[in-house]
């Protein structure tokens, strides 16, 4: 079953497998494999079509993707796949993707920082944002508080005109947090 099939203006997807697998089949037919826990930066330009594939005919997969239009600067189409284990996640936030590819993070053609959490009942999490900054929030799994607000699985918030985006487990839960100007 094929998720999507599309050609792309210059971008870069960032996708996250969280239960499952996927297969990528890229523009020149080669197979690739994301299994859970697993994030992947594809720099896909015009003349670039992927396939995506569950990668079970059996079981589903559960996947996020966001997809990041590049600042122009340099853009060179590409793929990289690196693992993020639950330890490395659990009650901080990894950095997943940046810029610059800082402490192991995927490298994205854009002035946005990626993180991934993954927090215990009870833990509460503050993300401090540079003026000018704003921040996006997105709940994988769980239930958090930010604010007088509560976030649920797939519910997401942005910010802008903060100095720090704050909020705690409600339940244990997954988040997927984005900082971008």
């Amino acid at each position: 079953m094929s998720l999507h099939s599309h050609t792309e203006e210059d971008i870069d997807i960032v996708t996250y497998v969280r239960e499952g697998a996927l297969i990528i089949q890229d523009h020149s037919g080669e197979l690739g494999r994301i299994k859970a826990g697993e994030f992947q930066r594809t720099s896909a330009s015009r003349d670039r079509r992927q396939r995506v594939i569950n990668g079970s005919v059996l079981n589903p997969t559960q996947v996020f993707q966001s997809c990041i239009t590049p600042d122009g600067n340099g853009f060179e189409p590409g793929t990289e796949q690196k693992r993020f284990p639950v330890a490395d996640r659990k009650g901080v936030l990894r950095l997943v993707a940046s810029p610059d590819g800082r402490n192991g993070s995927l490298r994205i053609h854009q002035d946005v920082q990626m993180y991934s959490s993954i927090l215990p009942v009870g833990h509460h999490q503050v993300h401090e944002l540079s003026q000018g900054r704003a921040a996006w929030l997105h709940v994988v799994k769980g239930r958090v508080a930010l604010g007088d607000h509560f976030l649920g699985t797939g519910d997401a918030a942005g910010l802008e005109d903060e100095r720090a985006v704050s909020f705690t487990a409600v339940v244990p839960c997954e988040i997927l947090l984005f900082s971008l100007e």
